[in-house]
């Protein structure tokens, strides 16, 4: 396997790519979803465990984090950049407001740290499961490129697999942070997908 793409769950796999998953989502019970001006939306798991439609009005608009997201929800704006930071920066373009975002238990503080009023509601837990790490375990240490896609990804990957010689490719700005914080060389995907990501193990 030349280029493996490293993801908790399935999905969507490049042409050229090995996409494997090391875990699940497993919804929160009675999740509660309070008042605000925006609606964010940082994955497209959330799609499967919150009626969207049926909140969607209380919100001024929704916004999707990328375009797997934006497929998932329908009818939301996306940011240029397809991180917690680009929505953070559309973020300020709008009228100021309450902002609730909807992610997994496992997210990362990029919106709260540059955005006021931000309410983060986890809908979803990741959960890595033993026996999907232990078969990808081989895969990864086999390839020549590795995408990671989120940074509990990188920092699981890495507690496994010696990643030095390969061509590590983070797919986004937060995953790069925890490479960074690992000691792994890596490049960062020009664009936060995994097309892109897939794309860019083969830049020199």
């Amino acid at each position: 396997m030349s280029i493996v793409v490293v993801r908790i769950k399935e999905g969507k796999c490049p042409e050229g790519a090995t996409c494997i998953s090391i875990g699940r989502v497993a919804p929160r019970p009675d999740v509660y979803i309070p008042e605000g001006d925006y609606l964010v939306v940082m994955s497209p798991a959330v799609a499967q465990f919150v009626d969207l439609e049926k909140i969607r009005a209380r919100f001024k608009c929704v916004i999707c984090v990328g375009p797997a997201t934006a497929e998932a929800v329908g009818n939301c704006i996306t940011p240029r950049e397809y991180s917690s930071y680009g929505v953070a920066k559309l973020l300020k373009e709008l009228a100021p407001g309450v902002v609730v975002v909807l992610r997994s238990g496992m997210g990362n503080d990029v919106l709260k740290s540059l955005v006021p009023n931000v309410v983060e509601v986890p809908v979803y837990d990741i959960v890595i499961e033993p026996d999907k790490l232990e078969s990808a375990t081989a895969a990864i240490a086999a390839a020549r490129a590795v995408v990671l896609t989120s940074a509990t990804v990188a920092e699981v990957v890495a507690s496994r697999v010696d990643l030095r010689g390969k061509r590590v490719v983070a797919i986004g700005p937060v995953t790069s942070a925890k490479l960074a914080e690992l000691g792994i060389p890596h490049i960062v995907a020009p664009e936060a997908t995994i097309e892109a990501a897939v794309k860019a193990t083969a830049v020199a």
